[in-house]
């Protein structure tokens, strides 16, 4: 494929900043009350069973010490716990709790609903090329960090 117009690459920006804007108040969590990068941290968590918060920040490509103020906000909640590792008491490992798992998964089925209605409006045929493309763009926004030594998460 040659490039892609500026005009088509503008028309892409605004229906996904459209997309966002108006699914981003649907996906923030209003019964679980997270923020979408807090979903992100409880999702994390649930994979990996626990982690530092130095490795939760290396995943969103961001600061520890703005991951700190996340967790500080789900243990205040009590949706995380923290544990000193006994032989480096310097690590601090941060893992879901069972009330973080109840939210979490809460907040997963408010997600699936919002996504289902939204994507009601595609056939079969478009949610199957629309699911092929979006994988496909997964693939080359990987590679091309990849190649510019960029933490893709």
């Amino acid at each position: 494929m040659s490039s892609p117009s500026p005009e088509s690459i503008d028309r892409l920006q605004e229906a996904f900043r459209t997309i966002m804007r108006t699914l981003g108040s649907q996906l923030a969590e209003p019964v679980a009350g997270l923020t979408g990068p807090q979903f992100y941290i409880l999702h994390q968590l649930e994979q990996r069973q626990r982690c530092t918060v130095g490795e939760l920040a290396d995943s969103m490509n961001v600061k520890p010490s703005a991951i700190t103020a996340m967790i500080d906000r789900l243990d205040k909640h009590g949706y995380v716990s923290r544990d000193r590792d006994e032989e480096d008491r310097r690590v601090v490992y941060i893992s879901l709790l069972d009330h973080g798992k109840s939210i979490l998964t809460k907040a997963k089925q408010n997600r699936l609903e919002a996504l289902k209605q939204l994507f009601a409006h595609f056939t079969d045929e478009e949610w199957e090329q629309f699911v092929y493309m979006f994988e496909k763009l997964a693939v080359a926004a990987v590679q091309e960090a990849r190649q510019k030594g960029v933490h893709s998460g």
